[in-house]
């Protein structure tokens, strides 16, 4: 039997600000660092054009009424403050990284950001010609051809999951539509508050002066990304990539569980078993065996409402054949066989290291709780990984395996060289 150590900090503590919004602390006593993370419900499957909400999410901490891009960078870099944007489906989030004795400075800064950005012209045009060149560049790369060939073929392009900005899209887009989106989507009272690191009633006093008079957004969010009929019918797709000199597969589907189910944990587990270690079956026929590639893997990826299952590698294009045959004999061999208790058990302890490895930290904590917040998941996943690790059996894996990872269920993509 493997047993996850009890965690008694992975929720936060709250906190509520002046205008009752809950602000979310994960604090330590022994490092000096403070992170702040902003977090919206903002993502792309808000926006009205494409490259909108990525654009409203990193040009809003480049300059405000108050300070031009030129003197906001010479702030953040004479203190060692670091940012970091991203955008997904439906969150985004700002970060800012910096020593807790730089707070008193930050803080204002951060609120003229937020509640009077610039977006000053010249920036715009910097980010849609760095836009229109990763576009350009992600057009040559097998590995991302296959991610939107496969999401596209799950979920349609017209929905947010298969729906993919071009380079021609950074030279439609619109600063009045991006002004516009962060007015509707970012502006405070829609946005939680992450905080972690050396976190204290000084810091909480002034994110609440600077954060807690906000009115709440009213804006409607989207419940589910679940679309409105899933396709578990066998399908391939080829997309030739010109000067390639690879082909990525990607092969997996849908998964008909939700993240609350007992039964999504004890996949978690044959997920792990099939492709999510160096060990694992996959890596151990077609790299080690095999010699088809340098890495093999199988993952979930969990969006509100609706899990996606894949299993990605990147070989030669005269070994696609032969390594698509090897997958679906892996797959196969789930269904046929059920695995023994010896590998079973060595799979228990990677899964459960791999967990306490994710939050091993409080900066790792608030990163987990973030995802959390953007998927609407709870605790009760942690709890259902927990109990699926001390009581899952081989013939419950084998009868899941055979549930859900039959060749027939599957979506097959290629792209590179064909």
């Amino acid at each position: 039997m493997v047993e996850i150590p009890a965690i008694s900090t992975l929720l936060p503590e709250k906190h509520h600000l002046s205008n009752g919004r809950t602000l979310y602390a994960f604090p330590s006593d022994s490092t000096e660092l403070v992170k702040i993370d902003f977090l919206y419900e903002a993502g792309t499957g808000y926006q009205p054009q494409k490259l909108v909400a990525g654009a409203a999410n990193n040009l809003y901490t480049v300059a405000s009424r108050e300070m031009d891009a030129r003197q906001l960078a010479e702030f953040f870099d004479y203190r060692g403050i670091i940012v970091d944007n991203n955008s997904d489906v439906l969150h985004c989030s700002s970060s800012f990284y910096t020593l807790h004795r730089h707070l008193d400075a930050l803080v204002p800064v951060l609120e003229g950001l937020v509640h009077r950005p610039a977006f000053p012209e010249e920036e715009f045009e910097v980010f849609k010609n760095k836009r229109r060149q990763k576009l350009l560049a992600l057009r040559q790369q097998s590995s991302e051809v296959a991610r939107r060939l496969y999401y596209t073929a799950l979920f349609g392009p017209d929905h947010p999951l298969g729906r993919y900005a071009d380079p021609e899209d950074a030279d439609r887009l619109d600063l009045d539509a991006v002004k516009q989106f962060y007015e509707e989507y970012h502006r405070g009272g829609n946005m939680d508050i992450v905080v972690s690191g050396k976190v204290d009633d000084r810091l909480l006093a002034a994110l609440d002066e600077a954060f807690g008079h906000d009115r709440p957004s009213t804006h409607s969010h989207i419940t589910s990304l679940a679309p409105a009929s899933s396709n578990s019918q066998f399908s391939i797709l080829n997309s030739q990539l010109p000067g390639s000199v690879q082909t990525t597969l990607r092969v997996g589907r849908i998964l008909p569980l939700q993240w609350d189910d007992p039964d999504y944990a004890h996949f978690m587990i044959l997920t792990t078993l099939l492709g999510g270690y160096f060990g694992s079956r996959l890596m151990s026929n077609l790299r080690e065996d095999k010699g088809f590639t340098y890495g093999i893997y199988a993952r979930t990826q969990i969006y509100r409402g609706v899990i996606v299952f894949f299993i990605t590698a990147d070989v030669a294009a005269s070994a696609a054949d032969a390594a698509e045959k090897e997958i679906l004999y892996e797959l196969q061999r789930l269904i046929d066989e059920p695995v023994s208790k010896e590998e079973l058990d060595l799979v228990k302890v990677v899964l459960a290291g791999d967990f306490i490895r994710s939050v091993d930290g409080v900066f790792e904590r608030a990163a987990r709780f973030g995802d959390m917040l953007g998927t609407h998941v709870t605790e009760q996943l942690t709890e259902n990984l927990r109990e699926a690790l001390e009581s899952v059996t081989p013939q419950q894996l084998q009868q899941l395996a055979a549930r859900l990872l039959r060749s027939d269920q599957l979506c097959v993509c290629r792209a590179g060289a064909l």
